[in-house]
């Protein structure tokens, strides 16, 4: 399952799951039918946002969502149990776990009206083969499965510090077919 698949059903998940018990039925791998389970510290219902503290665990089959604090903000009173949600703020040791892969960040924000998932703050980004990409900020489109990676620093003169890194550990393909 691609990483947009993966980041769309959780975050649609996150929607059903509301103010309900912390397992919910509602699934964020469409490739599971296991619960969400969810740990927090504290819930704080806040009118038109959810607050979740202190270690926040979201899971389901593979897939994982570890933060400090999660919010999930929603356009009306209560109205994130029927999908109307806006966004979900996930900030302090953001990480995004699948089997294939690894993001991290300080940050990490979805927003439901342009489908994007922003990643800021030290950012990695680790596939099981071992490649690994580093940024500062990680933008993906979840419809277009565009992403981008920026760093705080432009140019040569920054050496590799500040600037987008890549490390790509199974280059064999790459020499295939070539001299």
């Amino acid at each position: 399952m691609t990483i947009n698949k993966r980041i769309k059903t959780i975050l649609a998940g996150f929607v059903l799951v509301g103010l309900v018990p912390f397992t919910a039925a509602a699934q964020f791998d469409t490739s599971s039918n296991s619960p969400i389970k969810i740990a927090a510290d504290n819930l704080d219902y806040q009118g038109t946002t959810t607050v979740l503290t202190g270690g926040v665990d979201v899971r389901q089959g593979d897939v994982r969502i570890l933060a400090d604090r999660m919010e999930l903000l929603s356009a009306s009173n209560g109205a994130l149990g029927q999908g109307n949600f806006s966004s979900i703020i996930a900030n302090g040791n953001f990480y995004y776990l699948t089997k294939d892969q690894e993001v991290r960040g300080n940050k990490g924000v979805y927003t439901k009206k342009d489908e994007t998932f922003v990643v800021t703050g030290d950012v990695i980004l680790k596939q099981d083969d071992g490649n690994v990409v580093t940024g500062e900020k990680l933008y993906y489109n979840l419809d277009t499965q565009n992403a981008r990676v920026v760093g705080t620093c432009k140019g040569r003169r920054c050496g590799s510090n500040g600037r987008v890194n890549i490390l790509i550990k199974n280059t064999d393909g790459l020499s295939a077919g070539t001299n």
